[in-house]
């Protein structure tokens, strides 16, 4: 199978166990750093590219914002329109977002899809578009110091000795064992993202690598791996206003 269609096979084949997956990571910690970053979304519109079955959609729609979900996975836009009337969902790719107007949107969301897609350029590129000037771009993606090698820690017995990064430089596809089955992301170094964003015309308004706060590690413990390495980061950009 060619990879981007397995890219998206992968999605389609596992999109219950996601459903059923514990999201803790999100909701007890990212949530909050994504939400920080996209800042007041009262009475603004904007797209979550690369949705799933739309639960972040749901919270920036409880917030105030007006809200379209994009997903290429039509499990996850059936469940995401079977769970709320109150947001948009549209079954379409996050590298091109055909049939989405330019200048539409003054925020654009993407919470850890890019190391899902073939073309993460082209995926940047049509976030740009879609984004009125003065548009706010808040990417979440696995941190490049992690998607080299995403299988996981060096132990010894249970303990956890460090998490190897090898083969930085060397981009492209990485597989692992995840819902039970090989799954693929894509691997590229931080300065391919940043170059990337540059390149579609986005300025970089901060970068953030999120760590739990003290209540958060407090519900959940097994957070305290986010302080040894970092696990995500949170690009903050926008569109220039000319």
């Amino acid at each position: 199978m060619e990879l981007p269609q397995r890219l998206q096979t992968q999605w389609t084949e596992s999109a219950q166990a996601w459903i059923a997956a514990d999201q803790s990571v999100r909701t007890g910690m990212l949530d909050r750093w994504m939400l920080d970053s996209i800042g007041d979304v009262t009475g603004k519109s904007a797209i979550d590219i690369g949705c799933g079955d739309g639960r972040f959609s749901r919270l920036l729609s409880q917030l105030g914002a007006t809200v379209t979900g994009v997903d290429l996975t039509e499990t996850f836009i059936e469940r995401a329109k079977s769970l709320s009337a109150d947001e948009t969902y549209l079954l379409g790719n996050a590298e091109t977002l055909h049939g989405i107007n330019n200048d539409t949107y003054d925020i654009a969301v993407s919470y850890i899809v890019l190391v899902d897609l073939h073309d993460f350029r082209s995926a940047i590129n049509a976030a740009y578009r879609v984004l009125r000037p003065g548009g706010r771009f808040v990417v979440c993606n696995i941190h490049p110091m992690r998607s080299p090698n995403p299988g996981g820690w060096i132990k010894q017995g249970d303990t956890k000795l460090f998490y190897p990064v090898d083969n930085y430089t060397d981009e492209g596809p990485r597989e692992f064992n995840w819902f039970g089955r090989k799954f693929v992301n894509m691997h590229y170094t931080l300065s391919s993202y940043i170059s990337a964003f540059f390149d579609a015309g986005f300025t970089l308004r901060a970068l953030h690598e999120p760590i739990p706060s003290a209540e958060e590690l407090a519900a959940n413990p097994t957070f305290d791996d986010e302080y040894r390495i970092p696990n995500f980061i949170i690009y903050s950009l926008e569109k220039p206003t000319s």
